[in-house]
């Protein structure tokens, strides 16, 4: 075996990978997943006798140059790294380097087809990718690593996770909690919207209503902050918690009442007054589409609205993996969709020839190099084995390939607990047995902000005032900003809404409570918030 080297010193320009399209194939049989990883790799059995496989020509591109250097080099090594294992005479392999402006890529690509690769394996982006099925052979399989479905299809494949797996595993996880109704919160930009517009689908299928959705700018903290004050109804619950004293206040000073009963009054005012906000939010769970840091933020801001994760059960998608996110108390309790841990035989690898760890990305290289090899060596036709439907065991657990390019993988269920590491509180699957993932997403188009739907707050539900003065104008109270839709017509903010009856706690249940500890909401300082100092 011997490794041509095609340099270009030159700049690389990012392309997108959003994900906006997944076609879904009906559930075939399926058996256990094939182990491609180390000794596995080189059986007969597998591949049939290694003598009797024919010459091949794989093309590798990376960007190995610019910005993306970093991410074209760890999956070089790892691709490297697998071929070299047990090196074979009859395989060629050519690393070249798709980096710099578009005209530049596109050179590389035609250079490198120009030699008639059986395999390719690359590109990153999407762009080079789509550039690669316009250009080469139909049936030439091209194992990428972009997330842009747009960008597969005529046997151009991607090793990378599809960001509709990780949200349709964290809604079952939420159905699986009981989340009667929950918000989004997702980046301002088109990847932001159309994962939005995913969730908001995939949740309608698992019957969670998707009662709000708060877009913001990423990183920018007086746009999250705008988000969280309208998610958080802190506008409504503080006028509601204001009425409320005021109702109380003006029967202690201006009604006569006996002994017990302004005691009674007086204990309910104390209460009260303890809090900001009075009234209950309508969600239940909040799912977080974009950063760790983000979601950090975003987190801080509702807990000093009043909303924290006693109120709603956050959760996260793969995007929160390896972000600083594990010691973070406001994010306590939150869990999220990744993939499994990457093998230790490869991390072990992996660090002895790179001098570092392996990402996700350098792993996915490494698989799909051994899929390759896979494909030159076994007996089957490049489509039996690549489209395989019951799938492999790489160093990230089990994926297989979809006929639309799409690759499917078993994700697990991490919870934070503010020690500083994740806990897994569910494995992810062994086998594609059973269907991972039933949401059709093809098609979808990015949804717009939606504003929190709600019954509002009515002070006079919070309260508990004498019976014979109910009825007197000045304590009557009325429902504030209520916004949600009966028959397509939007109800009336100031209607008055139907006498509740809640009964008082008591002074000892109302101490001990642990909502009500003033060190639970000192945690979050309203100078620190509103200078914007939250670490980013």
């Amino acid at each position: 075996m011997y490794i041509n080297k095609f340099l270009i010193f030159v700049s690389v320009l990012l392309a997108g990978c959003g994900a906006n399209q997944s076609l879904k194939t009906a559930q075939i049989a399926t058996s256990n997943p094939t182990n491609i990883q180390d000794d596995y790799l080189y059986s007969t059995s597998l591949y049939g006798i290694e003598e009797a496989g024919p010459a091949a020509n794989v093309a590798v591109l990376l960007p190995m140059n610019g910005p993306a250097k970093s991410v074209g080099n760890d999956i070089k090594t790892s691709v490297e790294t697998a071929f070299l294992r047990k090196p074979k005479q009859n395989i060629k392999v050519s690393f070249y380097d798709v980096s710099g402006e578009q005209t530049r890529r596109n050179e590389v690509i035609k250079s490198a087809l120009d030699t008639n690769p059986d395999i390719i394996i690359g590109p990153v982006f999407s762009e080079d990718a789509s550039t690669v099925r316009d250009l080469k052979q139909s049936k030439t399989p091209v194992i990428s690593f972009t997330s842009d479905m747009n960008a597969l299809g005529e046997n151009v494949v991607t090793m990378n996770l599809i960001p509709s797996q990780s949200i349709e595993t964290i809604i079952t996880q939420m159905q699986s909690d009981g989340a009667a109704n929950m918000i989004v919160f997702a980046p301002n930009d088109k990847s932001g919207q159309l994962m939005t517009a995913v969730a908001d689908k995939t949740a309608s299928l698992y019957k969670i209503p998707v009662i709000g959705i708060f877009y913001y700018d990423s990183g920018n903290s007086d746009s999250i902050k705008d988000a969280s004050l309208r998610a958080s109804m802190y506008n409504t619950r503080s006028a509601a918690n204001t009425r409320a004293r005021e109702v109380l206040s003006d029967i202690i000073n201006k009604e006569s009442l006996s002994a017990q009963t302004r005691s009674n009054l007086r204990s309910q005012l104390e209460k009260i007054s303890r809090k900001d906000t009075l009234g209950k939010i309508p969600y239940d769970a909040v799912l977080f589409l974009g950063s760790g840091e983000d979601a950090k933020t975003i987190a801080s801001f509702l807990r000093y609205y009043g909303v924290g994760n006693r109120d709603a059960a956050f959760y996260g998608t793969t995007l929160w993996h390896g972000s600083d996110i594990t010691s973070d108390f406001t994010l306590s309790g939150a869990k999220y969709a990744t993939l499994p841990e990457i093998t230790d035989n490869f991390k072990s690898l992996y660090n002895m020839v790179a001098g570092k760890d392996p990402d996700f990305l350098a792993a996915f290289g490494y698989d799909a190099a051994n899929l390759a090899l896979g494909m030159i060596y076994t007996q089957k036709s490049n489509d039996a084995y690549l489209f395989d439907p019951s799938g492999y065991i790489g160093t990230t657990g089990i994926f297989r390939i979809q006929p639309n390019g799409e690759s499917e993988r078993g994700l697990r269920i991490m919870e934070l607990n503010g020690s500083g590491e994740a806990t897994t509180i569910k494995q992810s699957p062994t086998n594609f047995i059973t269907l991972l993932y039933n949401v059709n997403t093809s098609n979808l188009k990015p949804v717009g902000e939606r504003e929190l739907q709600t019954r509002g707050v009515n002070p006079g539900d919070y309260i508990t005032i004498p019976e014979n003065l109910r009825r007197k104008s000045a304590y009557r109270t009325k429902t504030i900003g209520a916004n949600y839709q009966i028959n397509d017509e939007t109800v009336d903010e100031n209607a008055i809404a139907a006498p509740v009856q809640v009964f008082e706690s008591s002074e000892k249940e109302t101490i001990s409570d642990p909502e009500y500890k003033p060190v639970k909401l000192e945690s979050v300082s309203r100078k620190y918030i509103d200078s914007v100092e939250i670490e980013e």
